[in-house]
């Protein structure tokens, strides 16, 4: 279908698709064509949007048909095909498109993922196919499920742990993926007990979310394991999901450039550690403080090696063959402790938000003088300096309703401040 399209080798195809069946069908045909896929983010808007068709320029766009509204200003000249109801239709034929040569992305290269570094603006990282091959194998040595086991997948797919844990793994080793169109806990419980679901792979914030409606649990002997990574479990959080739901709770590292770096193993599960780092990874603590914390650096010939279009961040971060994560930690009886991020980067609700790029857009709100963002508990905060003589609370709702279609909804502050 999709080369009846006009999509051929060398394309760069930008899909904007929810969870389905048709997600994966879409991903793998691009792949076999020898097109790139860029699985966006569904939740970007303006100023993600803004980047991601400037750099990336793609010849192609997959979409579902609700989602055209918020891309079509930057569908001219593509080759647009929409889904509805599972059916997908053409609705452009793109003839800028058909008239581009192929874009310049080694063969070695699977997919363009974007993700966030801390300088305003998301990087375009060149993920190449082994790192999914060499991800999934990581990650079944750690969680060791068996074909024909059930894995409940609920995580939006462009995240890199979606693709490498729910769709490659399941793949390569036979597991069956269960996928879920909703996040409610109370529709999660009912599919768990529907479908007989032994695993989980999701987030920490999302556990909490089960946990917290674990009155509606009822029995979910089936369970065996949750999957864990995106962001830090705490340790509290940890024994409270392992007491309730009696499974093994398998938290670890990884990063768009990539996934796995670190694991806990079954078997030797450690709290309040994301793992021992994976076999086949080197890595090292540069600069290393007195407490034995410093910056998490790994090496491995299957990762990422530099981001699409963007020359200068590539050095800044791609450095003699090492990548530095950007992360703290230290290492501890051969386990990885998480601190903090030094980049100007955070995780609210799992998601990279880049603390710049949402300074940068209130500072395009009318009669904004200065803007300071923190994240403080996976809470996004924002104080503000703003000539104004309305209401603060009135101000705050017009700044909101500014933000709304100009970026994700999740990086929208949740508290507002004077300066």
């Amino acid at each position: 279908m999709l080369k009846k399209y006009g999509i051929r080798k060398g394309f760069i195809a930008a899909l904007f698709l929810n969870n389905s069946i048709d997600f994966i069908s879409i991903f793998f045909a691009l792949i076999e064509i020898g097109a790139t896929p860029i699985p966006v983010n569904m939740a970007f808007r303006a100023i993600e949007l803004d980047e991601i068709f400037s750099n990336a320029d793609p010849h192609a766009v997959i979409t579902e048909k609700d989602h055209l509204k918020v891309i079509m200003k930057y569908l001219s000249g593509r080759i647009v095909v929409e889904r509805n109801g599972g059916n997908f239709l053409m609705r452009d034929s793109g003839a800028g498109g058909f008239g581009r040569g192929p874009a310049e992305v080694d063969h070695s290269i699977a997919t363009i993922n974007y993700t966030y570094r801390g300088y305003g603006y998301p990087l375009g990282a060149m993920v190449p196919h082994i790192q999914y091959l060499f991800g999934s194998e990581l990650l079944q040595e750690a969680v060791r499920l068996d074909a024909g086991e059930r894995l409940l997948v609920v995580l939006p797919m462009p995240h890199i742990f979606t693709l490498i844990g729910c769709i490659f793994l399941p793949l390569i080793y036979g597991i069956t993926p269960v996928i879920s169109r909703s996040r409610n806990p109370l529709r999660l419980f009912e599919t768990v007990h529907a479908y007989q679901i032994q695993n989980i792979l999701a987030v920490p914030e999302l556990y909490e979310l089960l946990y917290k409606f674990r009155d509606s649990a009822g029995d979910c002997t089936p369970l065996n394991a949750f999957l864990s990574g995106g962001s830090v479990m705490p340790d509290e959080m940890y024994g409270r999901l392992v007491d309730e739901f009696d499974v093994d709770l398998i938290h670890g590292y990884g990063l768009t450039e990539f996934t796995p770096v670190s694991r806990n193993i079954r078997g030797d599960i450690r709290p309040g550690t994301i793992g021992m780092v994976c076999d086949g990874l080197e890595y090292k603590i540069d600069p290393c403080d007195e407490f034995g914390f410093g910056e998490i650096l790994i090496r491995t010939e299957n990762m990422t090696k530099a981001y699409y279009r963007r020359s200068a961040e590539s050095r800044d971060v791609f450095q003699n063959g090492w990548f530095r994560t950007g992360d703290i930690g230290r290492v501890e009886d051969g386990h990885l402790i998480f601190k903090r991020e030094k980049k100007k980067t955070r995780k609210v609700k799992g998601n990279m938000v880049d603390l710049l790029e949402v300074q940068r857009i209130l500072m395009e709100y009318p009669k904004m003088r200065n803007a300071i963002i923190e994240c403080n508990d996976s809470i996004l905060s924002a104080a503000v300096e703003i000539d104004s003589a309305r209401n603060f609370d009135s101000e705050v709702l017009s700044i909101k309703k500014f933000l709304e279609d100009r970026i994700a909804g999740y990086k929208i502050p949740k508290i507002f401040s004077r300066i």
